[in-house]
């Protein structure tokens, strides 16, 4: 009776004592994990607080990192930065869907016919040597100096890109996947569904992540240029004129922190998620 009881206890304690070694493990590989994908950011904001802290960078040039978050913090506290973001975000996805969507059915099309690839693919190629800047006032003579001219040129930064993904994806599809789906009576839009579009998938995820960073470029000056539009752009400007560096720099903390959430949220699960449905080699 006692020697059973005495096993059951040191039984209980040994699963005690694993779950606890589990756990540590866990922690130590959820620490090492975050230190590998932040090491970085703080080598930069430990060498910004030495060349500040040392004078080396005039005050009104590069202020105290405390000084920045600071600022941010009063920019936040007063929500009219949060506004401005909330505005910033809105028109950022808004115009990446629907260049997005340009883009691939363009692409698409393209691929699919060489009458279209001949016509339309070197003016698409000759579009992406030009800043997508160079168009805003061509947006601003047909929608307005208002929010409308933003939405465009960022839609439009989104599209070229994204238009030469989708293309070169189509170019990539293998020659006998092609030929065994028109051996099966795979024709028009049935194909296009079916064969065509799940094999450009795993290409076309990373011409969504380069158009969602042209869509920010893009975004970000045209906001600059067109003031009136509620934005992180025009808060930007604003801190030149009136040469707040302190509120320039929270605000480019702002654009940098919501790049990395969506790249480690979004993108980087999206292409992890694609890898492993697709059976793709050194999916993680």
């Amino acid at each position: 009776m006692s020697t059973a009881t005495g096993d059951g206890a040191g039984g209980d304690a040994g699963n005690r004592a694993g779950a606890a070694t589990r756990a540590a493990r866990s922690t130590g590989a959820v620490a090492m994990d975050l230190f590998r994908k932040s090491w970085f950011v703080i080598l930069i904001l430990a060498v910004w607080w030495i060349v500040s802290a040392t004078g080396l960078v005039d005050p009104y040039k590069l202020p105290a990192p405390g000084d920045v978050l600071s600022t941010l913090g009063t920019l936040f506290t007063e929500r009219a930065l949060l506004d401005d973001l909330g505005a910033t975000l809105l028109r950022l996805v808004e115009g990446w869907a629907i260049g997005v969507v340009a883009g691939v059915l363009l692409g698409i099309l393209t691929g699919g016919s060489k009458f279209l690839e001949d016509g339309i693919r070197p003016v698409i190629a000759g579009l992406q040597a030009v800043p997508t800047i160079a168009f805003l006032p061509l947006a601003i003579l047909w929608f307005g100096f208002n929010g409308t001219a933003v939405l465009a040129i960022t839609a439009f930064g989104t599209f070229k890109p994204m238009a030469l993904a989708t293309y070169g994806a189509m170019h990539q599809i293998s020659p006998t996947l092609m030929m065994a789906g028109r051996a099966l009576g795979a024709r028009g839009l049935f194909m296009q569904r079916t064969l065509i579009f799940p094999a450009i998938v795993p290409s076309l995820v990373t011409g969504l992540k380069m158009g969602w960073s042209f869509a920010w470029r893009a975004l970000m000056a045209a906001e600059i240029v067109v003031t009136g539009a509620a934005g992180l752009g025009g808060v930007l400007e604003l801190g030149r004129e009136i040469g707040a560096i302190d509120v320039v720099m929270a605000v480019i903390l702002v654009i940098l922190v919501v790049g990395i959430v969506t790249e480690q949220l979004f993108f980087t699960r999206l292409e992890r998620w694609v890898n492993q449905r697709w059976g793709l080699v050194g999916a993680r």
